[in-house]
């Protein structure tokens, strides 16, 4: 979502908030969740909306393989559930956990719909923050999914650096969060890290994935190698 709509969005949440209707207000409660706590799981019953306040959440999917795919966040003023309710469906269709402390509005679908047919604005807000989560979603997911798992890594690694100019960049996530991220397992996960570093594109010190300037450099500027 752009600096601009998000800015906007946020301008009109805070004013819904503070006009919320009364009888809204009374059918709602805070709740805080901290970094690791699950908000919601998916499979669970979807009869609530939470309105991120503060905070942000890791949006991910388990499979049956017992594998599980990190595929988006959501942070200050997302709402978790209005996808489930709005398709009227009765489970949530992935789960979110607290990356950092949260602390979100809680709602029944009801309530939720009751407020959306009570106030053209936050009707409006609603559509234009669902819309932001589903276009990313549309537009990579499906691509990034069917990508040799070498090149989700190769690509994960560079957008983890970012435009970031540094001497010595070391990534402190884990290997099992890197696999949740990519979707994929662990072993195929340190499978990737030791041909990247073959390839003397990472290195690694007591564990830790570190890039040095030139690596950065070919990482940005290199087609991945294959998983061959």
């Amino acid at each position: 979502m752009s600096d601009g709509i998000r800015k906007d969005i946020d301008m009109k949440l805070d004013y819904m908030l503070a006009h919320m209707p009364e009888e809204i207000k009374r059918q709602t409660t805070h709740r805080f969740f901290l970094p690791g706590e699950s908000v919601v799981r998916k499979g669970e019953r979807a009869d609530h909306v939470f309105l991120i306040l503060k905070g942000s959440t890791r949006v991910s999917n388990e499979f049956a393989s017992g594998q599980r795919f990190t595929f988006g966040s959501l942070e200050v003023p997302d709402l978790i559930g209005d996808l489930e309710v709005l398709a009227g469906q009765p489970a949530f269709s992935a789960s979110n956990e607290a990356v950092t402390t949260c602390d979100v509005l809680t709602m029944s679908a009801a309530t939720f719909l009751q407020w959306m047919r009570a106030d053209n604005d936050f009707a409006l807000a609603v559509a234009q923050l669902l819309a932001a989560k589903m276009y990313p979603t549309s537009n990579e997911a499906g691509r990034v999914k069917f990508l040799p798992s070498l090149e989700r890594l190769h690509t994960y690694l560079v957008k983890r650096l970012g435009d970031i100019q540094t001497d010595l960049f070391i990534l402190h996530t884990s290997r099992q969060q890197i696999a949740d991220d990519i979707g994929t397992s662990v072993k195929t996960v340190n499978r990737g890290v030791t041909k990247l570093k073959e390839a003397g594109l990472i290195s690694l010190h007591h564990g830790k994935i570190t890039i040095n300037p030139e690596q950065q450099r070919a990482l940005r500027e290199t087609m991945p190698i294959t998983d061959d």
